[in-house]
């Protein structure tokens, strides 16, 4: 059993970025104070997180509770070995974005605003992975995604106020499922904690089946899985590129971390629970539903991949594209903790495949968005019919985007790889293990929307890089310093993953397994895994050949010109969704609607014909002899009222926080 030690670095890793909040705030308008913090900020956020490695690598957990003084419940964290890796990841890419970022907002306008929620919003963000409960991982979420819509509507244009929009809506849509789905929980179970409930496998009833696909709507729409994606493509292009950044890199994936918690922890048996004779039916009969929900979530995640690789091939926008790309790399995870999901047991391949394309996911889409803010900081355009040769212009983010490029598309010793292989096996694994010949052809559609990947992402580099240039295309000026410092840092990072793969594997992937209900054959396997297998090699070859094939095919055809349907677009679906909202809004409170207006109807009659009454009672001292009838010891008849008012106030409250066995004394 993990040991768990007291500590408060967890504490400190959120209030870093609090206090730098606050300083920042109080003098946002100095830029040498509010980098300087910005950058104290997300360090002391990093340091705080890696300090906890060295007791966490040796199989410890690290908790600490800090009491709330407006609530009964206190806020919690609890660090294992999965939180420090999500926290890692969060905190070193955030600190690289506020790196770029200081050379970036230069021509921004409300850079102290900008760099203040960017401070609040990694506090949210960080404390997700870190927080103990399900209620301290929900305030740490509702704070990540409120921060985060002040930087999507940075630029105040109608296209961002139109983005921030949704992104709101549906953050709140997406936060009362997730409060929901924990009351739910808290109901049946009477725990909060994220760890296996025994009450799962006493019984699953309809209202833990309900909160189950609440918590997944609610952390789906934050991960941008198909059809709750629609917030994504229109606010990553509108926010500041460090922002975009982020957005894409690290805060989808809290929507991915939450679904891992849920499907593969919550909702899954505790090795301890299959000791016991009593609970073998329950433990069965729970490994049976998690396997069915795990079947469903391989499929949304292949048809979220599918569709973000259709929406990135028609963009000519260099962020619109990338965003597209995140949903199709989003279902790449969705897609790994449903295999993990569907073998139970057996699922460690599909889940070290998720957690490892998180980290790289994280790097190669977060330096793309940064690049694609360098190029439109340089040039002032996006549009990639409208750019060309910047490999010539531009060297060192040429060199950078093709380092994330090829790592994304999953070519051998660039960071994209290792994961995409663990995920192809896991695919594999599935079909093998039940012959469902469905997975069969999930296993093809992967290698086909990889295909589809490297088209597009041919596109983007032909397009943008090696053609040449429009006529009417500026001279371009060289990247500022800042901006090389945040890009070559995680450039490097990728190369350093895509060389060392299995390092990163057995350090950091496989002990992220440690709290999970997993068969220890299978963990173990993970450790002795090569990726220079001949067979993983010719897959990713098939891959390059028909994204190749695809792209001459495009170019030929001019099908890069076609326009995506409306019926496809976001709008349309967001409409769609709304309206759909307000019908079964009115369905569900139409009862509620009616009595309301019942009892309205009724009080104010009542209150008509009680002040009617009074009006017609003289109570003043010698008007009426009606007057000493209701007079007690000179105390007016309004006094009597306020005073029976009160007395029958103070007897309901006694009874209802004491209860009728006081009476019985």
């Amino acid at each position: 059993m993990p040991q768990e030690l007291v500590s408060y670095l967890p504490l400190i890793a959120v209030t870093m970025p609090l206090i730098a909040f606050i300083l920042v705030t109080c003098l946002p308008n100095l830029a040498w104070w509010r980098s300087a913090w910005s950058i104290i900020g997300s360090l002391g956020t990093l340091v705080a997180v890696g300090m906890m490695f060295p007791a966490l690598s040796e199989g410890n957990i690290i908790v600490f509770q800090m009491p709330m003084i407006v609530t009964p419940l206190d806020l919690t964290f609890r660090v294992d070995f999965l939180s420090f890796y999500i926290a890692a990841i969060t905190s070193f890419i955030w600190l690289m974005a506020t790196i770029f970022a200081i050379d970036y907002m230069n021509h921004e306008h409300n850079q102290g605003r900008f760099f203040a929620f960017f401070l609040l919003t990694l506090s949210g963000t960080v404390g997700v992975p870190l927080a103990g409960d399900l209620l301290s991982l929900l305030l740490f979420f509702e704070l990540m995604s409120l921060a985060s819509y002040v930087l999507v509507i940075h630029t105040q244009t109608d296209e961002a106020y139109s983005a921030g929009n949704i992104y709101l809506y549906l953050g709140v849509f997406g936060g009362m499922c997730l409060l929901t789905g924990i009351g739910l929980i808290y109901f049946s179970c009477g725990s909060l904690e994220i760890t296996q409930q025994l009450c799962m496998v006493e019984g699953v009833n309809n209202y833990l089946l309900a909160a189950g696909l609440l918590m997944f709507i609610g952390f789906g729409i934050k991960a941008g899985i198909v059809p709750l994606h629609i917030w994504l493509p229109k606010a990553h292009p509108v926010a500041p590129a460090p922002a975009s950044a982020l957005l894409s890199g690290i805060m989808i994936k809290a929507g991915a971390y939450g679904i891992i918690r849920t499907v593969t922890m919550i909702y899954t048996p505790d090795s301890s629970f299959m000791s016991g004779e009593y609970l073998a039916a329950g433990v069965k009969n729970l490994w049976h539903l998690v396997s069915n929900a795990g079947y469903a979530i391989i499929w949304i995640g292949i048809v979220t991949m599918l569709f973000g690789v259709c929406l990135a091939l028609l963009q000519d926008n260099i962020k619109k594209l990338l965003a597209c790309s995140s949903i199709s790399q989003i279902g790449y995870i969705i897609m790994g903790i449903g295999v993990a999901a569907y073998l139970g047991y057996d699922g460690a391949m599909g889940l070290a495949g998720s957690t490892y394309h998180i980290l790289n996911h994280a790097f190669f889409k977060s330096t793309l968005f940064l690049a694609a803010g360098a190029i439109v900081y340089l040039t002032g355009e996006l549009n990639l019919s409208k750019l060309g040769d910047l490999r010539h212009k531009l060297p060192f983010t040429t060199i950078v985007v093709l380092i994330a490029s090829l790592g994304i598309v999953g070519l051998p010793l660039f960071n994209g790889y290792a994961s995409k292989t663990l995920l192809h096996h896991a695919i594999v694994e599935a079909y093998e293990h039940h012959h469902v010949y469905s997975l069969y052809i999930a296993e093809k559609l992967f290698t086909i929307t990889s295909a589809g990947t490297v088209c597009y992402f041919l596109k983007f580099l032909f397009f943008a890089f090696w053609r040449p240039a429009p006529v009417e295309m500026p001279e371009i000026k060289q990247e500022p310093l800042m901006m090389k410092i945040g890009l070559g840092v995680l450039a490097a990072c990728m190369l350093f993953i895509g060389f060392s793969p299995n390092l990163i594997l057995t350090k950091f992937v496989v002990p992220t397994l440690s709290t999970f209900t997993l068969d220890t054959y299978s963990v173990n396997y993970l450790m002795k895994i090569s990726f220079w297998h001949l067979g993983d090699i010719w897959a990713v070859a098939i891959a390059l050949v028909l994204g190749g094939l695809f792209f001459y095919i495009a170019q030929r055809t001019n099908a890069y010109r076609l326009k995506i349907p409306f019926w496809l677009g976001a709008d349309f679906i967001g409409s769609l969704a709304g309206r759909l909202a307000i019908i079964v809004w009115i369905i569900i409170s139409f009862p509620f609607t009616l009595l309301q207006n019942l009892m309205r109807t009724t009080s104010q009659y009542i209150y008509k014909k009680v002040f009617t009454l009074l009006q017609s009672v003289d109570y003043r001292p010698g008007q009426k002899t009606i007057f000493r009838s209701i007079n007690i010891s000179n105390i007016d008849f309004d006094m009597i009222l306020v005073l029976l008012s009160f007395s029958i106030i103070l007897i309901v409250v006694f009874y209802i926080r004491f209860g009728i066995d006081v009476f019985r004394l």
